[in-house]
């Protein structure tokens, strides 16, 4: 055996060794970058958003700050108000989340990770120039979600989940006056039925009262009255609607109001009903088990009950509900619409039996005895 051979051979054998361990470790080496470790974004820089755009579900939500109403809205829903709380939780969540590490620089498996289809979140700042801008991608079993920014060729995993709801009226402030039920002072009440009352207080610590003339022996139901300004002044809209929806207007042709004056001098007109459910009687013929063929007379509903809407007139002219109004319907839960008075007898009670006074009996002093 050549042993000069064996020598090179050997030598050969452990070069190749050491490049493939080296190849091997560099393949398998974690990808670096960084950012890897910091926020998706600085909160600071988040201070100077004047939109934020979010594509969800095939929806498009442009939330706007707009500094002329000191409110942020929703363009896609008429620029109603939105709710700040929604909109606090949306930076918060990508304020605090962390890039955990670089997941992938390459394309096929970027491919695979979710990002076709996936919600993109923008925030902009009054120049029109992005914040931060990236889109999400599948969210991993143990709470995270694979992130990129726009832009680039990286995917990176994040510590946290992005929940965005694509439901446009989610995003919006529910209630579109603010008053306590303590701060109403009159009521006027005219029910579909044409049955009217108006009452009064001097403050939130007296009893309503009333000019009107009530049917004999009835008197104002304290807690029926009060009722009404809690459930107004607690009012919040679940959905919208086209204002001139066949249900809208059907709701205000079938509808209650309310006049409600508050002890700041405003007032507010409250309009609220529904289409109601509509039903005609028919001839339906039946055959019994013998076959013998009657005809009865049964309902068939022709037109179901409609949803609930409200309606509000305030008298400030340049109060924004009146631009809120001219925009969009509000929709309202039935039990809004059905635990309201129908009629004036919802508003009276039977008045207390009076209240006999039984003379005292004369008391005739004992005669004093002789002694």
């Amino acid at each position: 055996m050549n042993i000069k051979h064996l020598y090179i051979s050997a030598g050969v054998l452990a070069v190749l060794a050491i490049i493939t361990s080296i190849l091997t470790r560099t393949s398998s080496a974690p990808l670096l970058d960084e950012r890897v470790g910091s926020n998706v974004v600085d909160p600071a820089n988040l201070r100077d958003t004047a939109k934020i755009v979010v594509e969800t579900d095939g929806e498009k939500i442009t939330l706007v700050n707009d500094e002329e109403k000191k409110a942020w809205v929703l363009e896609e829903k008429h620029s109603l108000p939105t709710s700040y709380n929604r909109i606090s939780q949306l930076a918060r969540n990508v304020s605090e989340a962390k890039l955990q590490r670089l997941v992938s620089e390459n394309p096929d498996r970027i491919a695979t990770l979710g990002f076709e289809g996936g919600d993109r979140i923008r925030f902009i700042d009054k120049l029109d120039n992005d914040i931060v801008a990236f889109g999400l991608g599948k969210e991993t079993e143990n709470g995270r979600q694979f992130l990129r920014f726009n832009g680039e060729e990286k995917a990176f995993l994040v510590n946290t989940t992005f929940y965005i709801d694509s439901n446009l009226d989610s995003w919006l402030e529910k209630k579109l006056v603010t008053f306590e039920a303590s701060d109403v002072t009159a009521i006027t009440a005219t029910m579909q039925n044409g049955d009217k009352l108006s009452a009064t207080r001097d403050n939130a610590d007296s009893d309503w009262t009333t000019d009107d003339s009530l049917p004999k022996k009835k008197i104002l139901n304290q807690s029926s009255v009060g009722q009404i300004t809690s459930k107004f002044a607690g009012l919040s809209f679940t959905a919208t609607a086209d204002k001139d929806g066949p249900n809208v207007v059907a709701a205000r042709e079938n509808s209650h109001q309310f006049d409600l004056q508050l002890n700041n001098g405003k007032s507010y007109q409250f309009t609220i009903g529904r289409q109601p459910e509509v039903k005609i009687e028919k001839e339906v013929e039946k055959e019994d088990e013998n076959g013998e063929k009657t005809t009865e007379m049964e309902e068939e509903v022709v037109t179901p009950e409609g949803p609930v809407y409200f309606f509000i007139s305030p008298s400030d002219a340049s109060d924004p509900v009146n631009e809120y109004m001219s925009r969009s319907a509000f929709e309202v839960s039935s039990y809004q619409f059905t635990s309201l008075p129908e009629s004036l007898d919802a508003l009276i009670s039977d008045a207390p039996e009076p209240v006999e006074e039984t003379p005292a009996p004369l008391v005739v002093p004992r005669a004093e005895e002789s002694p």
